[in-house]
């Protein structure tokens, strides 16, 4: 206690008729001299009220890593938060509904307006690692840390083949629109079925691509989820947005498989789900030479065993081996 100044007063101050014991409440305060009948200046105080005496605010999340996906997909990515205070007498409370909450960066990783979830929208330009979240309840802030991890643009569009022959000998049936005309060294019987035209080669495509970070400073070299040495193959996400650009030259299947239609140069592109943005594309060419079968494979397949162990040029991935057995070893099988 400063010299000079003595303890004079103490109140005590209950909370009564109040729906709310939560929150903040003002009170104000004025000494009157009752000799000089004067009056002080008026003095606010804020009085924070609370059920229990708190001892912090703690956000849970079930996950602290976000892969933006919602890029690729136009789908929203979210991990549901809880926000809850402990009392110092050990008490839990769930207060998510009533606390106030901002990400440090919009364009990393949003939260919902009830601060139950994070979320990605796909309209976001970088990732982040150690990105933090911010909630204030009454009187008391904390921050959650998330990593927040972005697809590399362009994606990578990986092709077993991208020069595609015609098969020399092997002609299917085409609808009047699209018919072929013959070419000159054909047999007789070719030219006269006028509804076939030539088979052209097939090639399996892949989308790949880095999923990386900024630093939690935002300066330096990206992170990456795998390493720099490993891409993840987003196929499955993206396959409904893989197109050909001129739609008579070749023909994507499945997401999948790309065959050849005539002779041509396109490109095979994946477009973006939430603008005309072209998320990646690969020239492919469709040639009149003609190639032949040599060789058709058949492999028996009795069974199929899986192994797994750690990668050695990652911590966070699992190399998957599977291997075949040609071997019958049971009746029946």
């Amino acid at each position: 206690m400063d010299a000079g100044i003595q303890k004079v007063l103490q109140v005590d101050l209950e909370v009564n008729g109040l729906g709310d014991p939560l929150g903040t409440r003002s009170v104000t305060w004025q000494v009157e001299y009752p000799m000089s009948r004067t009056f002080s200046e008026e003095i606010p105080t804020v009085i924070r009220l609370a059920p229990h005496e708190l001892g912090g605010i703690v956000p849970l999340a079930m996950e602290t890593e976000i892969l933006n996906t919602a890029v690729l997909t136009g789908r929203t990515v979210a991990m549901p938060i809880k926000v809850v205070t402990v009392a110092t007498d050990g008490a839990v409370t769930d207060v998510t509904e009533s606390v106030e909450c901002r990400s440090t960066d919009m364009d990393v990783v949003k939260v919902s307006e009830r601060c139950d979830y994070v979320y990605v929208n796909g309209k976001e330009i970088r990732g982040r690692v150690r990105m933090m979240l911010n909630f204030t309840y009454n009187y008391m802030s904390t921050q959650l840390e998330v990593s927040v991890w972005m697809p590399r643009l362009p994606l990578q569009i990986d092709m077993a083949d991208p020069e595609l022959n015609q098969i020399k000998g092997w002609r299917i049936p085409v609808s009047g629109g699209n018919q072929r005309s013959a070419d000159n060294d054909e047999d007789e019987g070719s030219r006269r079925d006028r509804g076939c035209g030539p088979q052209y080669q097939s090639t399996t495509l892949r989308v790949l691509t880095h999923f990386e970070a900024e630093p939690g400073e935002g300066r330096g070299q990206p992170d990456f989820l795998l390493g720099s040495d490993w891409q993840v193959d987003v196929t499955e996400l993206v396959k409904d947005l893989l197109k050909v650009e001129d739609a008579r030259v070749a023909k994507v299947t499945d997401g999948t498989t790309l065959t050849g239609l005539t002779v041509g140069t396109t490109k095979v592109q994946v477009m973006s789900p939430l603008s005309d943005v072209v998320l990646a594309e690969r020239t492919v060419k469709i040639l009149d030479d003609k190639v032949s079968i040599t060789d058709l494979g058949v492999q028996l397949v009795s069974g199929l065993s899986l192994s797994l162990q750690l990668s050695p040029g990652s911590n966070r991935a699992i190399a998957a081996t599977a291997t075949t057995q040609d071997t019958m070893h049971n009746p029946k099988q």
